[in-house]
């Protein structure tokens, strides 16, 4: 039987792991977020189930346009429809109370079928409002390479819960 679903801020005994999974490892995304946390304002949260990551996810307190942001919302493939996206979403809303923040915001590709259901099942609502990203990957070779994007943005009331 398998253990509960824990979600909690990264630590550093669990960049191993998370490297390990990473689609392309030369990015080293995990230990770009952990770096971040690591410097204030900034939380990398991973979901475990068996001791194995399952997910993902940012919230980002900096300032900015949008904030506290979510961002970066990952569930790996084989725990995709079992909780874990609503466990990492509660996860950042609590903390994004925690932070005295009122409400939480965070751009997504309005092409994204999959995730906006969850999104509003969770009590997300569109603002009406768009920006234009920047999303830079990086090619198994190492080059980055940079495609633009419009993201609709979603907040949620935490004041409202």
């Amino acid at each position: 039987m398998p253990q509960l679903l824990k979600v909690r801020l990264c630590e550093e005994s669990d960049l191993p792991s998370l490297r390990a999974r990473e689609a392309l490892p030369e990015a080293r995304l995990a230990d770009q977020h952990f770096a971040q946390q690591n410097q204030g304002e900034y939380f990398f949260a991973v979901a475990f189930r068996d001791d194995l990551p399952m997910g993902s996810v940012v919230l980002d307190c900096r300032t900015g346009p949008l904030q506290p942001e979510m961002k970066n919302l990952w569930v790996y493939p084989e725990a995709r429809r079992q909780g874990v996206g609503s466990a990492l979403v509660t996860f950042i809303e609590d903390l994004g109370e925690a932070q005295k923040f009122e409400e939480v915001f965070f751009g997504i590709d309005p092409e994204n079928p999959s995730a906006i259901p969850m999104y509003l099942e969770l009590g997300y609502a569109p603002t009406g409002q768009h920006r234009e990203v920047a999303y830079v990957s990086v090619e198994p070779d190492g080059t980055t390479v940079e495609r633009p994007q419009t993201e609709s943005i979603y907040r949620k009331s935490l004041r409202y819960r």
